[in-house]
């Protein structure tokens, strides 16, 4: 998984030139019960669901990962289920908070540094 982190780091890092990128890592325990592998990428903005990272995909590329385990929270984020309006990829603030809060206070820290050309 760390390499596909890599990866995916250096394909989609913004103003990398020598900045560390902080990702987050936890187990986290939502409300119903169910626990699930994810990450907090701080540069980024974003939530990782890590459990894409874990297997190779027959997907050229990183694109697939980047639209399907990624969560901007900047854009992908509403206050309210009802905001989502049937939505499979937004999410709610109190969710994504619930998240960033869990890998932040809980989780493991991953720093990573941007590899141009290693893509």
């Amino acid at each position: 998984m760390r390499t596909a982190l890599q990866q995916f780091v250096t394909r989609y890092a913004r103003n990398t030139k020598s900045a560390l990128q902080h990702i987050h890592i936890a187990n986290v325990q939502m409300e119903n019960g169910e626990t699930g592998l994810y990450a907090y990428w701080k540069e980024d903005q974003s939530i990782l669901i890590l459990q894409f990272f874990e297997y190779p995909s027959d997907k050229p590329g990183l694109s697939w990962l980047h639209h399907k385990a990624r969560i901007d929270l900047k854009t992908d984020v509403v206050a309210t289920e009802e905001q989502m309006n049937g939505s499979t990829y937004l999410v709610t603030s109190a969710w994504a908070q619930h998240i960033v809060d869990s890998c932040i206070k809980q989780g493991d820290l991953l720093l990573l540094k941007s590899m141009p050309g290693r893509q």
